[in-house]
């Protein structure tokens, strides 16, 4: 029992000789992932909060529609659902994903792409869109893809 004691003991010594380096390491993050959107009339940007660098960029001419999404992955630690909105490109890949959590003025963010772009439909669920997302695959609305289904079921019978 003495030893798992030290042992633990050991590995706090090691944490606390190094503050410089961790707290450098916390600094790295926080600069890294706090990033602000910026939206005009020409263009939405991403881009880092503490340094100007812009993530990603993209105009209102490249974006074709947007859409409110909620994406549900299921992983070894049960289900988890993040709020989205994807704007979707000409060629049918997402080209701009903005999640909703921890966000102060989203509203006033989506009056001001509402005035710019039009809305897909309405909010819609679609299961583990790892590839979609990140812009690999093309986007597919499961509302239409339900609507064909039942379409063709129709013309069938």
């Amino acid at each position: 029992i003495v030893y798992e004691f030290s042992d633990k003991f050991k590995s706090f010594h090691k944490i606390s000789d190094n503050v410089e380096y961790i707290v450098l390491s916390l600094f790295i993050v926080i600069v890294v992932t706090i990033n602000i959107i910026t939206v005009d009339r020409d263009e939405i940007i991403k881009k880092l909060y503490f340094i100007p660098i812009i993530l990603k960029r993209r105009t209102w001419r490249e974006i074709k529609f947007y859409v409110e999404v909620d994406e549900i992955y299921y992983g070894q630690y049960g289900k988890s659902k993040v709020a989205a909105i994807w704007f979707v490109d000409y060629n049918g890949r997402v080209c701009f994903r903005v999640k909703k959590k921890f966000r102060g003025n989203l509203e006033t963010l989506l009056n001001t792409i509402d005035k710019y772009e039009t809305k897909h439909s309405n909010q819609i669920t679609i299961t583990n869109p790892v590839f979609m997302s990140k812009g690999l695959t093309k986007f597919k609305d499961p509302n239409s893809e339900n609507k064909l289904k039942n379409d063709q079921e129709n013309k069938a019978n």
